[in-house]
């Protein structure tokens, strides 16, 4: 007998059947029909009557009621040059391959009716799915399903913007979690989420080892746990208006692998990353970032010329539009919703002439190291804790909800000028001899010859002058540089809105 299948390749259930979500398993979230009785079951030679493969947008139409949920909502959508899938909690991406061979499964007995020649009856026949009908039909389904390209999750695909409640929305096994009031939503295709974490809501669990864990690592440093505490609820908001990257640092065994294990527990191991931090700067290099809202990057190290790492990690944390390459795939382009987290034994060195970069880090730093002393149990007692650090990041989050920026602890203050400066010598240069205003001005040859020598004290390489100036510049947008007449009637070239400390 056949069995009639969805579009997605998975058996139909009959109306009073448990029905199957998308991969084929009892779906217990969709209610079944309201009838109480029981449908016809079709005969074994009953087939489906299908538009003709010549017309796939009548067919796509046909075909997607198969997509939507007993509420009425698309289980699929195309996004972004991809395919997209709500799998109960949260969407997932689905590759093209899977879409094609559900589309086959799926037209596999169907047929069509062509006009009968000389006006006689109509002739059936088979719509024999082939390559290029599934690539026509595919195309013509996702002009259906399209979502804008400027969609970013999360976000609600239906409601109004009067209608939007601004408050950020988690989502636990068990619903969406709204944070404003901790209530429990139902899980729905219209809200549009790529994170959902694997475990369910408890307002009653607590983390008492994860916490002892913290006062270990920073025992007179509570400043850093708050910071800690906020970046967990920070990167399950889905939120990127920080536009910050965490930087751990600190010697070995020092717990910073040990955080990064619990916020990948925490967030669910499908939502991370793994990237390299030279990686980054390759032509494939973000491509393993789509859809991921964290990335880990361990053992940070840098070699050589680091200007086009700096120039991704600046696009990414400042929630820029990019152009992603993928292998074998079309090019992606979008705001990444990812978030970064960069853990090193010592402070990176970025070449960045402006010293912005500097800028895009909250550092904490693991300063007491139990090399030799580990407790082998301790992510596994940290992992039973799940629902608790949850409730835990939450804090963090309603806290970030309030003050509107992570805090910044004193040390780590104290690091990103330290990056700053290495980044930017001129930077330093700046902060420690010159003064900067629109009434001030000093003649080019004047301060270049203070940065000499200031570069010979501090072992910097002082460059060319027209170097120097154009570094200048990108630390201090507001200079100008003039050639007035001094009191001999000779033109000079002068800096404005700049001078030396005396």
């Amino acid at each position: 007998m056949t069995t009639p299948t969805h579009l997605n390749g998975h058996p139909r259930p009959a109306p009073d059947s448990t029905p199957f979500d998308s991969e084929g398993r009892p779906d217990r979230t969709t209610r079944p029909p309201a009838e109480s009785t029981p449908a016809p079951v079709p005969p074994d030679s009953a087939v489906e009557e299908l538009p003709a493969p010549s017309n796939p947008l009548a067919v796509a139409r046909r075909l997607l009621p198969d997509w939507r949920n007993p509420e009425g909502h698309l289980t699929n959508r195309r996004w972004r040059g991809g395919w997209m899938r709500w799998n109960g909690t949260s969407w997932r991406e689905v590759d093209e391959e899977q879409m094609r061979a559900g589309m086959y499964r799926r037209l596999e007995h169907a047929t069509y009716s062509t006009p009968g020649k000389d006006g006689g009856e109509p002739e059936v026949r088979e719509w024999a799915p082939t390559k290029q009908k599934i690539a026509n039909l595919l195309d013509a389904a996702g002009a259906l399903t399209l979502l804008p390209a400027d969609t970013d999750a999360p976000t609600w695909l239906d409601r109004e913007p009067s209608e939007l409640d601004r408050s950020p929305i988690v989502a636990c096994e068990n619903g969406l979690l709204r944070i404003r009031d901790r209530a429990l939503l139902s899980h729905t295709p219209g809200f549009f989420n790529l994170v959902s974490v694997p475990f369910a809501y408890d307002p009653h669990a607590q983390a008492p080892a994860w916490e002892a864990f913290l006062a270990d690592i920073w025992p007179e440093d509570p400043e850093s746990v708050a910071a800690l505490q906020e970046w967990f609820g920070y990167v399950l908001s889905g939120r990127t208006d920080q536009q910050k990257i965490l930087l751990l640092t600190g010697p070995p065994r020092s717990g910073k692998g040990t955080i990064a294990r619990v916020v990948k527990e925490l967030i669910g191991k499908e939502n991370l990353a793994g990237p390299t931090l030279a990686g980054l700067g390759s032509n494939f290099g973000l491509s393993t970032l789509v859809g991921k809202p964290l990335a880990v990057i361990s053992d940070a190290r840098l070699s050589g010329d680091s200007t086009a790492v700096v120039e991704r990690l600046l696009t990414i944390s400042g929630e820029d539009t990019i152009d992603i390459d993928r292998k074998y795939r079309a090019l992606w382009t979008g705001k990444l919703p990812t978030r970064l987290m960069i853990l090193t034994n010592e402070l990176p060195h970025f070449g960045d002439s402006s010293g912005v970069i500097a800028g895009r880090f909250i550092a904490l730093s693991t300063t007491i190291s139990w090399l030799g002393k580990e407790n082998t149990g301790l992510t596994d007692a940290l992992t039973a804790e799940m629902p608790g650090i949850l409730n835990w990041a939450l804090d963090g989050l309603a806290r970030l909800e309030q003050t509107g920026r992570i805090t910044e602890p004193t040390a780590s203050r104290e690091a990103v000028l330290t990056m700053q400066d290495t980044a930017s010598p001129t930077s330093a240069f700046l902060r420690e001899r010159c003064i900067t205003g629109p009434t001030h001005s000093i003649p080019v040859d004047n301060l270049w010859a203070a940065w000499r020598h200031w570069a010979e004290d501090n072992n910097v390489r002082p460059g060319t002058k027209q170097l120097f100036g154009r570094n200048l510049l990108s630390v201090v947008p507001q200079l100008r540089r003039a050639r007035p007449r001094s009191a001999d009637g000779q033109r000079q070239a002068t800096y404005t809105g700049i001078t030396l400390d005396s």
